[in-house]
């Protein structure tokens, strides 16, 4: 059914970690948690949240609410004070099994100035020690995948900022993830860089069969990518409120411009509002 002509749904509210339709099974399952610094900021309090496969969350925020702490705790780069992560209904030792890899595409490119971007998109497999003749088939795929096919052999330096952000989610997808965490990735953009990104992003989560949870404190982004957004509270940070968006796939700018995408972003910025005041 075309945007122009459908009725806009009324964007539907559910309680933090409530069940998601369709029976996936979950991904990650986030019960209660909690994250409290050693100067006793609680950053984090009773965070409940379950990402099924295939979901697309985003979490969204004001600065401050906690949205890349708990992208970190996802991750496994830091530890919930309390409270219990599940991964594959699993405990972390799951992840990195055939089926389960998970990538993280940070807010800056974090590339190696002084290497080649084969070089740069390759570092994950090196670090698996995969050997080259098995790794550069991989890197080349994910660099065309992104667009950069014509320039493994570019530094960095040579890349505008959209093409840095391209080569870092290739690096992401040599892993061949099955789970991908991004955490603000486009936020230092031009919006219609950000906006062919996006694009980019949601053809790779289709085609890929990824599950995502990306962070983003912009209404706009949340709203064009995802299926659920998380909306997070600041002080201490904790889930709000979540909302569905269920504007059908593949989105463009029909759906950009389209009374359904207008009056989601006017249920989300509401909802931003009431957890920012």
């Amino acid at each position: 059914m075309d945007a122009e002509t459908q009725t806009s749904p009324e964007p539907t509210a559910q309680a933090p970690g409530g069940p998601v339709p369709g029976g996936k099974r979950p991904v990650v399952d986030i019960s209660q948690v909690d994250k409290v610094y050693g100067n006793e900021t609680r950053a984090l309090d009773q965070v409940d949240l379950t990402v099924r496969e295939g979901d697309f969350i985003s979490l969204l925020g004001p600065s401050g609410c906690g949205k890349s702490t708990l992208l970190r705790i996802v991750a496994g780069l830091s530890k919930a004070t309390s409270g219990e992560v599940k991964w594959w209904e699993q405990d972390y030792g799951v992840v990195g099994q055939p089926g389960r890899e998970l990538c993280f595409v940070f807010q800056s490119p974090t590339l190696m100035p002084w290497a080649r971007l084969d070089k740069n998109v390759r570092l994950p497999l090196d670090l698996k020690h995969v050997k080259k003749s098995e790794s550069m088939p991989k890197v080349r795929d994910a660099l065309t995948m992104v667009g950069l096919g014509d320039f493994e052999g570019a530094y960095p330096r040579e890349l505008s900022g959209g093409m840095q952000m391209r080569a870092s989610i290739a690096r992401a997808l040599v892993t061949e993830p099955s789970l991908c965490l991004m955490d603000e990735p486009f936020g230092a953009l031009d919006e219609m860089t950000r906006n062919r990104l996006n694009d980019d992003i949601l053809r790779l989560w289709k085609e890929r069969g990824w599950t995502v949870i990306f962070v983003t404190h912009s209404v706009y982004e949340a709203v064009y990518l995802s299926n659920r957004i998380a909306v997070m509270a600041p002080r201490p940070g904790r889930i709000a409120e979540e909302l569905t968006i269920e504007a059908p796939y593949p989105r463009g700018n029909e759906f950009r411009n389209s009374d359904e995408y207008a009056e989601y972003c006017r249920r989300a910025s509401h909802a931003l509002e009431k957890v920012s005041s």
